[in-house]
């Protein structure tokens, strides 16, 4: 048989399948575990590259996130500092400053940092200093009937050991009409004041819980900030990045060297995305005010953001022990700067492989005398 030949067509098929718009990141269809924080679903995505059977970039939960990549998409906070990607389309707040480097800032809060009003946000209503704000009409457009997704990316010191890896992470969403109302619930980005630990280590969080049973019970958004005296148990915040393990049913355990994968590491750096978040509440709340024949001119989306060591719970610069993890074990503290979040959808963020990687998966199932069945790889323990 003409090998060639083969390759080529393999090829050509490769790019038929990307071309016909197979859908990327689909969670649910694929079998990957989320961890619910309040309203939130927490997906990581180097787990959904290990169960989905492909690793690294151009696989499906691969997500790239440097400025290049992300200047097209909706960015609520990066250390960047150019345009496009610190400029939103037009009825959108531009993206916050985050700290971009070791700058001594252990925390970031959207009403405690320069709102980024710019000319792209005169036309929205209640365009507030405390938070994040888009138009509704301005949102629709960019998701473009898709699903929003968050992306976060987890960006601490690894040089530093295991708890200087971790940051806490909290956030508020809301909806309001013109005249400045709650427009339905005040959805949680929320670790319920459950322990500041993995989920895996009985940290808060819910391995495939149900959203609707969570709700935050806040009427004023602008008044509201995370719980707590001080103390590791009574917090509001989750704890981002550290190292996950997993049984054989794909679902997060200790790394005590009884796991069957893992580890798999969360801190990942400003260029590959380590979380994916989905609210599906506000996703529908926003499906039926787009479909409901309204003036989204009137309506406005507000996010709250906070990462690193909180202050106002803590009365600490960021160096003290429960900020640092020195004896928690996982700290609360930013200490490397450019964390990123943005907004996707699952078609804006697909990768699409290059040429040459797709001659070589061509020849690699030539390898596999074209029927050999996929493998997983299993991360060392």
């Amino acid at each position: 048989m003409d090998t060639s030949r083969l390759v080529k067509v393999l090829v050509g098929l490769a790019f038929t399948s990307v071309a016909s718009g197979a859908l990327a990141l689909d969670f649910e269809a694929d079998g990957i575990p989320y961890v619910q924080y309040g309203d939130g679903q927490s997906y990581s995505l180097p787990i959904s590259q290990f169960i989905d059977g492909c690793e690294g970039p151009g696989c499906d939960y691969y997500v790239k996130s440097t400025p290049g990549e992300i200047k097209d998409l909706t960015v609520l906070g990066t250390g960047s500092s150019g345009v496009p990607v610190t400029t939103n389309t037009t009825g959108m707040d531009g993206a916050y400053e985050t700290p971009s480097g070791v700058s001594g800032e252990a925390f970031f809060s959207t009403p405690t940092f320069t709102d980024p009003d710019d000319a792209n946000d005169d036309n929205v209503n209640n365009d507030y200093a405390q938070s994040w704000d888009a138009s509704l009409t301005s949102l629709q457009s960019f998701l473009n009937g898709e699903e929003m997704i968050f992306f976060f990316n987890n960006n601490q010191q690894n040089s530093l050991g295991a708890a200087a890896q971790t940051l806490a992470a909290w956030a508020q969403l809301w909806i309001t009409d013109d005249l400045g109302n709650l427009v339905g619930e005040v959805y949680e980005f929320t670790n319920n004041n459950e322990p500041y630990n993995l989920v895996s280590q009985g940290g808060g969080g819910v391995v495939n819980g149900d959203v609707t049973t969570y709700s935050s019970g806040v009427l004023d958004p602008l008044t509201n900030n995370p719980d707590g005296d001080g103390t590791d148990g009574d917090t509001d915040y989750v704890l981002s990045g550290g190292q996950i393990c997993l049984s054989n049913a794909f679902l997060p355990v200790p790394c005590d060297g009884s796991e069957a994968f893992g580890p798999f590491n969360h801190n990942l750096g400003a260029d590959e995305v380590a979380y994916a978040i989905i609210f599906p509440e506000l996703n529908d709340a926003l499906a039926g005010l787009f479909a409901g024949g309204l003036d989204l001119s009137d309506y406005t989306l507000h996010v709250d953001f906070r990462l690193g060591c909180d202050p106002f719970l803590y009365n600490d610069d960021g160096t003290g022990d429960i900020c640092t993890g020195s004896t928690l074990g996982f700290g609360k503290s930013l200490n490397n700067g450019f964390e990123q979040l943005f907004i996707g959808t699952r078609e804006t963020v697909t990768q699409v492989p290059e040429p040459g990687s797709l001659a070589l998966v061509a020849l690699g199932l030539l390898g596999f005398g074209l029927f050999g069945r996929r493998s997983r790889r299993v991360a060392d323990a």
